[in-house]
Order: structure tokens, then sequence, then C-alpha cells
């Protein structure tokens, strides 16, 4: 599934924080590892004339990180290019030159109203890559305090073709490494009448949910997955998925969203917008551009 983890660096401790997952997913799968680093061409950002000098140093940073990876004995290929332009974009063109690209990147620890914001290079390049991204945010650790472990997998699913693309990496990632599949079906019945009618509406649409989310499971286990359990969550679906994320240690958050091409490909689904924007635990974004997974 994956024959390459692609890694953007920017000189900080934040980035680089990624480094140890893109070896185990590396290792996992067998995979290279290119280390990406953008010198951004806007004025304000780079002066006129220390365009080359940015590029030295880029390319100083990134020797010093592959010198201490080898020096270091750990195992995978490993690679590094330094690049000019607006970091995003770079990005983005960099992971699809090649096929089977994971794009892995770590996000900032914004709070309240920023962490809502479109502005990161990560955020951006989530919502535009047809390669899949796995956010890693600032604060996303493990109960003991350590870096977030990969231990758990969340499918949130709505009943669509569309949701369901992103079952077989899920199911991947769990034979490859391990992970527990959970698969979750949040509904927000909203209907107006009585109180009394509203409740055997909401009975109605929880068996529903229940009954599709149970099949699905059962579907998953016949693939061959030995740890498959599923949750009925009833509220605003992204919200509901970001507590259950929240309270799930040690968990990856998995959304397909749709394969748009031109500019709006530069718009996620409104839940996966909401979600990646306010996850403290890691989500992994796939575009449903109708390619087999193997």
């Amino acid at each position: 599934m994956f024959k390459r983890v692609l890694v953007p660096l920017d000189q900080s401790a934040l980035s680089e924080r990624v480094l140890p997952i893109a070896q185990c997913i590396a290792e996992y799968y067998d995979a290279q590892i290119d280390l990406v680093y953008v010198v951004p061409t806007d004025i304000e950002t780079v002066p006129e004339g220390s365009l080359s000098q940015a590029r030295e140093e880029g390319e100083t940073y990134l020797k010093d990180i592959v010198g201490s990876w080898s020096s270091g004995n750990k195992p995978g290929k490993i690679g590094a290019s330094v690049h000019a332009g607006y970091p995003a974009s770079v990005i983005i063109e960099q992971a699809e030159s090649q096929d089977d690209t994971l794009i892995l990147m770590s996000t900032h620890g914004y709070s309240g109203v920023q962490r809502l914001l479109l502005g990161s290079v990560a955020g951006k390049v989530a919502q535009a890559a047809h390669t899949p991204v796995l956010l890693v945010p600032a604060g996303a650790k493990s109960p003991e305090g350590d870096l977030v472990k990969f231990e758990r997998i969340i499918i949130p699913l709505d009943g669509s073709e569309l949701a369901e693309t992103i079952l077989p990496y899920a199911v991947s990632l769990c034979k490859k490494i391990g992970m527990e599949l959970i698969l979750v079906r949040s509904y927000h019945p909203h209907f107006p009448g009585s109180t009394i009618r509203m409740h055997d509406v909401s009975k109605i649409v929880h068996d529903s949910a229940e009954n599709y989310i149970r099949a699905v499971a059962e579907k998953m286990q016949a693939e061959g997955l030995k740890s498959v359990t599923y949750k009925v969550l009833n509220g605003l679906p992204s919200e509901q998925i970001t507590d259950f994320a929240i309270a799930t240690p040690n968990s990856v958050t998995a959304l397909c969203t749709h394969g748009r091409h031109g500019i709006s490909r530069w718009m996620l689904g409104s839940v996966t917008n909401a979600v990646i924007h306010s996850a403290e635990e890691p989500v992994l974004v796939v575009r449903n551009i109708h390619k087999d997974v193997s």
C-alpha cells in the first residue's frame, strides 16, 4: 500500500517529531523515506538574493538528519531533497510524483478558534493532496506521555460507499501493524414533532445505524481481522468522532473524502474538515480517486 513515506521538515523539533513514526511505517511496508525541505519563495520570508543561501542551509540540515539516521543504524532507505516554492504546493507535487506515497506531517498545537483555521501548511496539504495524508497533532501522546503509538484505528462510517473506501487502508494497516479496528457510526436525528415521536424516530435511526455498523464489522472479521469492535454515537458527527478519538488512547482516525480536481480539490467534506482541525489524535485523510489498495 505504501512504498514511500514523504516527511516535510522545516528545522523545527515539531516537524522532526514524526520521524520515529515514519521509521515504523517504513519498516512495516518496506518503504522508502523521503525528507523534503521547502524554501518558501515569499519575498517576506526569503529576502531577495538569499535564496541560494537558504537552499544551502536546507541541504546542510537534511544532510545532518540523514547522517544521524545512518549513524544510528536505523533500518530503511532514506533520501532527502530541497526545493523552493510555496510549501504546500511543493509538498503535494513531490508526493504525487510517485505512486503509493504517504505524506506524514506534524501539525501545530493550536487551541480555541485557531484550531479551526486553515492557515497552516499541513491543513492546506490535507485539503488538496490526492495521496494519503497522515497528520500528527503536536499534543498527540500516549497515556504515558510518550509519542503516540498506533494501536487502534478508528473508522467513522456514514453508510455511504465513499466512506467505506477507507476500509482497504484500514485492513492493510491492521494486518501490517497489528492495530485494533474500531468502526464508528454517528447519527444525529433532528425532526420536528413531539417528544414521544422523537424518541421513536431516534430508536429507529439508532437501530438502523447499529445494524449497519455490525454488518460491516462482521465483514471485516470475515476478511481475517481478529480485533474488530464497533460503536454507535448519537450527536453531531464531527464532535462525536473527535471526542471518541480523544477518549481512545493511541489511536488514529481515518477518513475518506471526495477525489476532486481543479480548484475544488482545496475543499474537504464538512465532517472531515472539522475533524482534522479539532483533532488531538492523529488523523489519516485519504481522497477517493478510485485506486485499488493492496
